[in-house]
């Protein structure tokens, strides 16, 4: 039996205890519009979950607490794609992390991707019954009433973080020394990045943390005095106002309307609102075939169209001012986090593997640097 729809109609809790009682088999999608989530159900209880944002993956997951770092991480990945292991096999194999401390991550990433979506205030969900992955999933089990009971925690606790902490582009600045009551890797980079002038975003994309965790190990440093809010500044964002979609004569949102917008961004160069709207058109019919494979032809077309001007994979990308200069460029976080990866060695496609950013996003974002004169491109080094 399947079962859809909103979460302004059916709440979370509501839901996860419904699968749960009906000791249900299966796959729970949740799309909010910008990331969809799954939540994996076998016999009523919670297996697993994944997620479309890169920041939940379990790479950058790892990096965002100090297990492993990006040169790490790109070295893991770069043996998945020669040899299809899951990525946490493969970090165990070559010693990067221990058996405990992954199935004690992996447990935790589970969890935090189910609590961020309490604290949506809508979202489409869709239960597709006997739907599971054709992988092996790495064994959890997680009890649906403890995370309906932390989820509620979440969002009251949320809530008081956000009274002292708005917005992404709020700036924390230090009053007094930070430090982290216990010894953590993951807090001691945030912290550290902590200098009067970066903000809440920009300190996530560095750390490849959610924005959920970054503004709690911040609160904890506010609640202490040593650590105050100021200036939320306006900042250039490479994700726009979302598409206004075209609508019938039933009010009823039409993706074929914002694939024809996107062809029409395509061909005027604004890859980033044509991707905008091709990932709204996919989300309003994610079960449509023709709407899958039209969006995946779009996204070639992007490709193929950043390829000719110079983006290969292989090309290594230089930085063509001085690296102090950097905070005066009218650049996004998303291109300042790309641009601080340039080494002079690494070539696009590795820093694609450590940038917590969508592929074909990222692509786009070094098609952008390119063309603003910010890098060079050079041949692959021997």
């Amino acid at each position: 039996m399947s079962i859809t729809g909103n979460l302004k109609t059916m709440e979370l809790a509501e839901l996860l205890q419904w699968l749960s009682q009906g000791r249900k088999s299966g796959t729970l999608y949740i799309n909010n519009g910008k990331v969809e989530k799954q939540i994996f159900f076998q016999e009523g209880t919670i297996v697993s979950s994944a997620a479309s944002d890169p920041k939940e993956y379990l790479g950058h997951f790892l990096v965002s607490h100090g297990f492993i770092d990006e040169l790490t991480l790109a070295k893991a990945m770069e043996m998945q794609e020669d040899n299809k292991m899951l990525l946490g096999k493969i970090l165990l194999t070559i010693g990067a992390i221990s058996e405990t401390d992954l199935d004690r991550m992996l447990r935790l990433k589970a969890e935090e991707s189910i609590y961020e979506i309490f604290t949506w205030t809508e979202g489409e969900f869709r239960f597709a019954d006997g739907d599971l992955p054709d992988y092996h999933m790495w064994p959890l089990s997680l009890s649906v009433t403890a995370v309906v009971l932390e989820g509620h925690q979440r969002v009251d606790e949320w809530k008081q973080i956000r009274a002292r902490i708005p917005n992404s582009s709020a700036v924390p600045v230090a009053t007094r020394e930070l430090r982290s009551e216990e010894p953590d890797p993951g807090v001691e980079k945030i912290l550290a990045l902590v200098d009067d002038d970066r903000t809440i975003q920009e300190i996530a994309l560095q750390t490849h943390s959610g924005e959920f965790h970054v503004c709690r190990v911040l609160y904890e440093q506010i609640r202490a005095g040593r650590l105050k809010i100021v200036r939320p500044r306006q900042m250039k964002v490479e994700a726009e106002a979302a598409p206004t979609p075209q609508v019938t004569n039933d009010d009823t949102v039409d993706a074929d309307s914002l694939l024809r917008i996107a062809d029409q961004h395509i061909e005027s160069r604004e890859f980033a609102r044509a991707i905008r709207h091709l990932r709204a058109a996919q989300n309003l019919e994610p079960d449509s075939n023709r709407i899958k494979r039209t969006v995946e032809a779009a996204e070639k077309r992007i490709v193929l169209a950043v390829r000719q001007d110079g983006i290969e994979m292989k090309a290594v990308p230089v930085l063509k001012c001085d690296p102090s200069a950097l905070d005066t460029l009218d650049i996004s976080p998303q291109q300042g986090f790309i641009l601080t990866r340039l080494n002079g060695t690494y070539d696009i496609q590795t820093i694609l593997k450590i940038t917590p950013v969508p592929p074909l996003e990222a692509q786009v974002l070094f098609w952008k640097l390119h063309q603003a004169g910010h890098i060079d491109l050079e041949p692959p080094k021997s």
